[in-house]
């Protein structure tokens, strides 16, 4: 006999999962802590599995909650997208520009999602450089953007902005044995590359540039290959490239990532659903 799962139970998962603190989840989702130790229990008991492992440090997921959560992110945002909205009429056509970054993460399959929920809304879709989708913005060629302020630099106030993890990666996540640190980068202006440098530098830890690049899928070979280290935004679907150890180089700053959207489109119910789902996929993955 097949049992529905409650999609509240999921939320806990996630919540706690992007917060490492059930007190801090319970807060996010306006519970109490009591009442969410609850739901993570009854989810524990529906997937007969141990699900999060307890420490002085926090809660993080055991290898079984690790497995659920991408599911369990999926069918949270699957029904985000089915809540019904105000019979107003949309827009006809979203025009939404996206750094090349962010979408070898989870929002493509956000917009694929949403694309199929709502098939009266036609999605243009414009991968470039914050510089140059800021400029798009400005002259009304973009309704929704998402990229860093420090980069876009745009007058306008973000309707929302998640700081994302900016961790350093290398092959299996193994420090290369080297005099000097091999270094990926990406080629300037970059405010990660900037930040990658200054951190090394501030550290005394000296470094070789091996590769710089423009591409984000020549960085991410780079870093499959074994050539160096580098650093992206956190992203669990590079394979062969994990995290370095974290005493192995100083800390790197989170990156903001915002969301501008142009004035005449508040209110419209679908673009405040998307907007919703991209906040929901981003806070997710920060640090």
């Amino acid at each position: 006999m097949t049992r529905d799962l409650d999609t509240g139970l999921l939320r806990a998962l996630i919540a706690v999962a992007r917060r490492g603190s059930i007190n801090r989840a319970a807060t996010d989702l306006g519970r109490t802590q009591p009442a969410l130790s609850l739901q993570l229990r009854k989810l524990e008991q529906h997937c007969g599995q141990t699900l999060l492992q307890r420490s002085p440090r926090g809660v993080s997921l055991t290898a079984a909650g690790q497995q659920l959560l991408p599911y369990a992110e999926r069918i949270v945002s699957l029904t985000e997208q089915m809540r019904p909205s105000t019979p107003v009429a949309p827009a006809s056509r979203c025009r939404i520009g996206l750094i090349e970054d962010l979408v070898s993460r989870n929002l493509p399959r956000v917009l694929a999602d949403f694309a199929a929920a709502r098939p009266q809304l036609q999605l243009d879709i414009r991968v470039a450089p914050g510089r140059e989708l800021s400029a798009a913005f400005q002259h009304e060629e973009l309704d929704l953007l998402i990229a860093s302020p420090r980069v876009t630099q745009l007058d306008a106030t973000p309707s929302w902005v998640v700081e994302c993890s900016l961790p350093w990666l290398a092959q299996h996540g193994t420090m290369p044995a080297a005099d000097l640190i091999p270094l990926i980068l990406f080629a300037a202006p970059c405010s990660w590359r900037d930040a990658m440098l200054q951190a090394l530098e501030t550290a005394g830890r000296p470094y070789r540039v091996v590769l710089e690049s423009s591409s984000l899928l020549a960085v991410q070979a780079a870093l499959q290959a074994g050539l160096g280290i580098g650093a992206l935004l956190s992203d669990d679907e590079l394979p062969g490239v994990a995290p370095l150890p974290r005493e192995s180089l100083p800390p790197l700053p989170a990156v903001p990532m915002a969301l501008y959207r142009r004035p005449e489109s508040l209110g419209d119910p679908a673009l405040d659903q998307l907007a919703r789902l991209f906040f929901l996929q981003l806070s997710q993955r920060t640090g």
